[in-house]
Formats: C-alpha cells, structure tokens, sequence
C-alpha cells in the first residue's frame, strides 16, 4: 500500500506532462482556411483569382508597400478596395504585416521576389510546399534569411485573425467580375498571345497562360517566374483588373507585357553571358538622360527585357 502512495504523484506528474504535451501540440497546429479560388479556363487561358495571392497583397497594402498602397482605382474597384481597408484596420500592427514593412523599408528590387512566394503556400494556408533547404531562386531576393515555419505561422495566423473569408463573401460578386473581365479581355484579344506562341516556341508546343487577376495591384502587371506544367511552359502574370476588351492600346500593352515576362526569365538563365554589355548599354542610357538610379541587376533585366520586347512587338 506505501509503495502505491509513493508512485501516485509521480503518476500524476506524467499524465499532466502528456496533457500539456497534447495541448501544446494542439496548439501548434495552423487552421486551415477553405477559401476556393476562382478560376476560368478557355483553351490553353486560366484566369485565377488566387487567395492567397490576394492575402499577401492585402498584407503588402497594410504595410504601406508602394505601388500596392496606391489608391489609383476607378469607381468600379473602388468600394471593394475601400472595403479590404476597413475589414482589416485593426491588422496594421499584425506581425506579418510589420515584417513585410522591415523587408520593404530598403528593398531596391522588383516585387516580383516578393510576390512569387505565394506559389509557394498550400492551398489551405497551413504549409509551405518547399524545403528550408531548398528555396527557390526567385524568392530569396525578398525574402533573404527566411524561416519558412516562422513565415507560414503569420500567414495562417492573419488570415484566421483577420477573418480573411469575409472578403470573399462580402465581396465574391466582385471577384468573379474582375476575372471575367480578364478572361473576355484575353480571349478577345487572343492575337497577342498566339502571336507569342508562335514568335518564342517551337510550332509543336503550346505553351499555357496563367493570369492571377487582382484589384490590389492599382493597375500594374508583375510578372512570375517562368513554370513547367507537364512538360508544357507556363506563362504567368499577376493582372491588374482595369483593361477593357474594346481598348487596342491595352492589347499592345498587354502584349509586351507578356512577352517581357518570358524575355526576363531568358536573361536570367543566361545571365553569365549578357550581363557585362546589357549593363553597360542600360548605364549608358541612365547616363545620357541623366536619371540617377542605381543600374542593379534586375533594373538592367528588366530594361532590357522590356526594350526587346518592344522590338519584337513592333515587329
């Protein structure tokens, strides 16, 4: 009987350890988040509004981010941009929001580092589907010095925080809008693109295109790196949800976009080769016209994949 008393508090000691094991554990797990996208197909044309894309451009726009924190909206786009503002006011101070405003304080670069990790977060918002190891090229720019654990945990915790589906209820209406536009005006203006099939590709290959449609780029288009699905090239822009479909102007705009997008990820793979002369033909431009930007690396791929693109869309 002694010996039964002596073993019941340490009996006890480990069923509370396990307890507090268990709730810890508990406590580490991230909500999922159902939230589906929208998503239109016409042949080898998706148009996606992605949530999670948009959760990191409402977070770009909470931290004062330009040109996200722009309010260059048409009275179409305006109410909804006015209500991602008001929904999520009291989130300015949310840790994932604070540190996109410490990366962004200095950044020089393009966003597009910036933007591609959201290919990179599951589609419930609880995972990253790459590696610590193993982290793509295209994010590291941004994100130097990322801790992928660290980084999903705010994620998950802004949008359950936040309470990130009443965008999509309150404004699901709008969205679907907004991607039926991009759709109509893709597919109305197909020349652009099946020019581009046929100028950059092999005649045996069809290359897709993706375009994540967003009110929350203020107008811009940012390109993403260059994907492979199935073997086929994948094309993507992030789109901004302004251009009408009667608008020739914006189909050769949305061209050269295009066209830029896959010119600069052909830089980059050959780099090693370009880089001494396409730096020293940007500088000579800056110098002349007397602009004092620093020539960095991606203002020199971007230039010159722009001035290409022009070139060959003049064609």
């Amino acid at each position: 009987m002694k010996k039964t008393i002596l073993t019941l508090p340490l009996l006890a000691v480990i069923i509370t350890a396990s307890l507090n094991f268990v709730s810890c554990s508990k406590k580490a797990e991230l909500t999922p988040v159902d939230i589906k996208p929208i998503v239109y197909q016409a042949d080898n044309i998706t148009v996606k509004v992605e949530p999670k894309l948009e959760l990191l451009l409402i977070a770009l726009r909470l931290a004062e981010v330009q040109p996200f924190s722009n309010n260059y909206y048409n009275q179409d786009y305006s109410q909804f941009v006015d209500g991602v503002d008001n929904l999520f006011a009291k989130q300015k101070d949310h840790p994932f929001v604070k540190e996109i405003k410490r990366r962004s304080k200095n950044y020089k670069d393009g966003y597009r580092s910036a933007l591609a990790i959201a290919q990179y977060i599951s589609d419930d918002m609880t995972q990253m589907t790459i590696k610590q190891k193993e982290l793509p090229k295209d994010i590291e720019s941004f994100w130097k010095g990322i801790n992928l654990k660290t980084f999903i945990a705010q994620f998950n915790d802004f949008a359950n925080t936040s309470n990130y589906a009443r965008i999509w209820l309150l404004y699901e209406a709008h969205l679907k809008r907004q991607a039926i536009a991009e759709k109509e005006y893709q597919t109305f203006n197909i020349k652009g693109i099946e020019w581009i099939s046929k100028f950059f590709f092999a005649p045996d290959s069809k290359p897709e295109y993706l375009f994540y449609s967003s009110t929350l780029t203020s107008g811009y288009y940012f390109a993403l790196p260059l994907s492979f699905k199935d073997d086929k090239s994948v094309i993507t822009q992030i789109a901004g949800a302004y251009w009408t479909k009667d608008n020739d102007w914006n189909n050769y705009n949305s061209t050269l976009n295009i066209t830029a997008s896959y010119v600069f990820d052909l830089l980059e793979k050959h780099w090693d080769l370009f880089s001494e002369d396409l730096t020293r033909i940007i500088k000579k431009i800056y110098d002349e016209n007397q602009l004092t930007d620093k020539v960095t690396d991606i203002l020199v791929k971007s230039t010159s994949a722009t001035l290409f693109s022009i070139v060959c869309t003049l064609d």
